[in-house]
């Protein structure tokens, strides 16, 4: 397969129509597209799974809404932020059938009509429309023509190389594997042969042949239905995502509108009256502090005198003690023993004589005459007291001033909610928001019913195919009466072994391909020395030289994309298929001599056609001059923010236009 020329109109960042032509020469299998970030590479790569795929380009089980609503955002806005009404993706590849290459040609067009589009499929076989096959086949003529999931091995980004490199399997990949590797075929002729015995042998008067048939019935007619079914729950699931997004609007409005309060009114006005009723209790907890201990938490200074006055007023014997200082102090002055080194003056001495008389006096008026009669739990009880006053009490009233001052802002919030709830406006809304949130709640739950259904018919499938492998394989072991059927049963039996034989070869074929292909491409030589491939999820294990597994979440950023890489180019040789590369930015996430390693020996050996997305950071002076000998053409990707288009002009960056390959109408 060559793919000849790619046609853009309106499209993206692309104004108006681009023809882009994708012949390389001969001995030059590259063809370099180069753009700065924003400026449309994945553009051309989208619209070449687009024009081949249509709504399937986008996945399995994507809604026709949801791929309406994409084609609308994928119009081109000019200038004056209007859309285009028209776009188009194209698509002119050669491909040979039966020894034969035809030239087909297929363009998808859109037309926008307000909220819906339009599309109109045209396909064309050597310059005239496809007329083997009615017109309402021709997506499915494409799916089997180049079969998507092969395709993706083949026509592959940053996404892509990312899923191969995870440590779990790969539903999607392995069946593309499976296809890619001709596996599937074999399969199909084990079936196809089974029919064949079941319809030509005696054996049980043809029960086996009503059962086998309809076994086989039972599978297409669950096939078609779980297609059906798949369909409708991406449809549901876009219907109910978009009435979910409605309902959340007009809710903000309600609640805009005061209608949330209004909703809430009852409770609200009960949350006022918690609130007053808080309040309340704080005030009258702050009065009666006051009317009690609190007015003495603002003397400190009396309350610490109190305090000192309590505990001496315990004491006995305080002033006969004083009085004994006195006479032992005089009796000092008198004899000097002991002798004194200081001299002291009649002055000193009437002074310290003073002190101590009015300490013996003031010891008598204070504590015997007023709290010395106190009895002693009395006094302890003061004490404590004194000490809550000191400890207690004035925290205890800052935090209901700071309790007060809270409750006051939420009963002015509450307030103000209900000043909201008053409003009349929200009761207009209220209508269209009970209306979108039915509508939602019903959406909700036919999409639960649909993918219940889903389930159910994917497990009915899987049990009938199970039953069919288990027919096939009864079948193919049992002795046929008539030589037809001992034939047939022969060629299924050399089916079976061939199948598995067959399996083991790609595998095999596959792990050597990987292998050799890996450290070619890999900084570290001989650093993966074998893998292994699972028969049935083809999930690969990576083996190093000491025989140790190598998990590929252990591997660097660039060693993954490098795993990538090598996977899909030996996929592409094992398979056989020559069919054209597409490799969108493959090297963002490498060092300089992964890169290198890729631009000198993947990209001139990939394929017959290789065609590379890049940045100028990725492919730059340096690996342009290394890749040059293999470029058939390039292009750059220029983006005008003045006019919001990108145009394609023929050369490199830092090359100049030479006019080549590109017409633009």
């Amino acid at each position: 397969m060559i793919l000849r020329s790619i046609e853009l109109e309106n499209f993206g960042l692309y104004a108006g129509r681009h023809v882009l032509e994708l012949v390389p020469a001969r001995g030059r299998p590259v063809i370099l597209f180069g753009g700065k970030n924003g400026a449309g590479k994945t553009t051309l790569l989208e619209s070449v799974r687009l024009a081949l795929y249509g709504r399937r380009a986008l996945g399995f089980r994507v809604a026709q809404t949801e791929y309406e609503d994409h084609l609308r955002s994928r119009v081109h806005v000019g200038v004056n932020g209007v859309p285009a009404s028209v776009a188009s993706v194209g698509l002119e590849f050669d491909y040979a059938e039966g020894g034969i290459v035809h030239r087909y040609r297929v363009v998808r067009r859109w037309t926008v009509r307000g909220s819906k589009t339009v599309e109109t499929l045209t396909l064309e076989k050597d310059n005239a429309p496809v007329d083997s096959v009615p017109r309402d086949e021709w997506h499915s003529f494409l799916q089997e023509l180049i079969p998507p999931g092969v395709s993706q091995l083949f026509f592959f980004d940053g996404e892509k190389i990312a899923e191969i490199a995870r440590d779990d399997p790969d539903e999607g990949l392995a069946e593309a594997v499976r296809g890619l590797l001709g596996i599937e075929l074999v399969g199909r002729l084990r079936t196809d042969l089974g029919l064949y015995l079941a319809r030509h042998t005696r054996r049980d008067d043809g029960e086996f042949a009503s059962r086998l048939e309809g076994l086989v019935r039972d599978i297409e007619a669950l096939d078609r239905r779980i297609a059906e079914r798949a369909e409708d729950v991406a449809e549901l699931t876009s219907q109910h995502a978009s009435q979910a997004r409605v309902a959340g609007n007009i809710r903000q409005r309600f609640i805009a509108e005061g209608g949330d309060a209004a909703n809430n009114r009852a409770g609200i006005e009960a949350a006022r009256t918690e609130v007053r009723q808080q309040i309340v209790r704080r005030e009258q907890e702050l009065r009666e502090s006051a009317g009690a201990l609190l007015p003495f938490a603002v003397a400190p200074k009396l309350l610490r005198r109190f305090s000192l006055a309590l505990a001496r007023a315990g004491e006995p014997g305080v002033s006969a003690e004083a009085a004994a200082l006195k006479e032992r102090l005089l009796a000092w002055r008198a004899t000097g023993t002991p002798p004194r080194s200081a001299t002291w003056k009649d002055a000193h001495w009437r002074d310290l004589t003073a002190f101590l008389s009015a300490d013996a006096a003031l010891s008598v008026e204070s504590d015997e005459t007023s709290l010395s009669d106190l009895e002693p739990g009395e006094r302890r009880k003061l004490l404590s007291r004194a000490a809550d006053v000191r400890d207690t009490v004035p925290a205890r009233a800052s935090l209901l001033v700071a309790e007060l001052d809270a409750l006051n802002r939420r009963l002015r919030e509450i307030d103000a909610e209900l000043i909201r709830a008053s409003g009349h406006a929200a009761g207009v809304v209220l209508d269209e928001l009970l209306l979108a949130e039915k509508e939602v709640g019903a959406a909700e739950a036919e999409l639960k019913a649909r993918t219940e259904e889903l389930r159910g018919l994917e497990y009915q499938r899987a049990v009938l195919l199970r039953d069919r492998e288990r027919m096939l394989n009864t079948q193919t072991e049992a002795n046929a009466g008539e030589e037809r059927a001992a034939l047939a049963t022969r060629v299924g039996r050399a089916l079976q072994q061939y199948e598995e034989r067959l399996l083991d070869m790609k595998l095999a074929q596959l792990q050597t391909e990987f292998v050799a292909r890996f450290n070619h491409l890999a900084r570290k030589g001989g650093f993966v020395a074998d893998v292994r491939i699972d028969r049935t999820t083809f999930d690969a294990v990576l083996i190093d030289r000491s025989g140790a597994e190598i998990k590929k979440s252990s591997l660097s950023a660039g060693e993954k994309q490098v795993y990538a890489i090598a996977m899909l180019w030996a996929l592409a040789r094992t398979s056989g298929r020559a069919l054209p590369m597409i490799v969108d930015t493959p090297l963002a996430r490498l060092d300089t001599e992964h890169r290198a390693a890729l631009v000198e020996r993947y990209f001139p050996e990939a394929s017959h056609q290789v065609i590379v997305l890049s940045t100028d950071t990725e492919v730059d002076d340096a690996l342009l001059t290394s890749l040059s000998p293999s470029i058939s053409h390039s292009y750059r990707l220029d983006f005008d923010p003045e006019t919001r288009a990108t145009k394609a002009v023929p050369g490199y960056f830092g090359e100049k236009e030479d006019g080549r390959a590109l017409h633009q109408a």
